[in-house]
């Protein structure tokens, strides 16, 4: 069964010819997006062939002729729209650095890490525009999306930090995370014996702190 994160992810898919999934897993989100009309086909790719052994009785039983790829990244393709979710920031990084040169007709990119999400934008900074972003619970956790397209963008540390798009939009999910993550660093922050660590930690909450604030003026 499809979570409610890739539910969420599959609506920026919308209007596009091809989705490359990479890191499909189980190809539950090219299954979503084409049998809701949001895309024409889709790719399903991973860098290990066990996880598309499923994928592809997925596909079987819903009827779909979705193509699978055993690649590490991205692979050749005329995907107009790629999907890069559920792994680590660094990982995410990783792939574009080395293999985003494959993807010839990109017009955005859905990009959804477990963590780190803040480097991820440092990142995109200057490469990409951040198009749309959203705050996503699901199963308890909490799951940022960062939708973009090819750009030159120069954001701001705080926009980075935070998000440019949910520094804005500051949906309620987006102000509860900022709560859970003030309370995970306060309740660290004394325990911290890197005085440059603990510099840092303060920093964030300072941070974080002064955005909360904003709803209380």
């Amino acid at each position: 069964m499809i979570s409610k994160r890739l539910k969420e992810i599959s609506k920026y898919t919308k209007g596009y010819n091809l989705l490359l999934d990479v890191g499909s897993d189980h190809g539950l989100l090219p299954i979503y997006a084409i049998n809701n009309d949001y895309v024409k086909d889709a790719i399903a790719s991973d860098i290990n062939y066990k996880p598309l052994i499923k994928a592809k009785e997925n596909f079987t039983k819903y009827n779909l002729d979705i193509k699978t790829i055993v690649f590490d990244g991205i692979p050749e393709t005329d995907a107009d729209i790629i999907a890069i979710c559920g792994m680590g920031a660094e990982l995410i990084i990783q792939i574009l650095e080395k293999t985003l040169n494959n993807a010839k007709n990109l017009k955005r990119l859905i990009l959804s890490p477990n963590n780190d999400y803040y480097i991820l934008r440092q990142y995109l900074n200057n490469k990409f525009n951040i198009v749309w972003e959203e705050v996503i619970i699901d199963r308890n956790h909490y799951y940022e999306v960062i939708v973009v397209e090819l750009g030159n963008s120069n954001y701001s540390d705080k926009e980075l930090y935070f998000g440019p798009i949910l520094l804005k939009t500051r949906t309620k999910e987006f102000i509860d995370k900022l709560n859970k993550d003030l309370s995970t660093l306060k309740n660290i922050v004394d325990g911290i014996t890197n005085d440059n660590k603990k510099i840092e930690v303060k920093k964030e909450i300072e941070m974080i702190e002064e955005v909360l604030c904003q709803d209380t003026l």
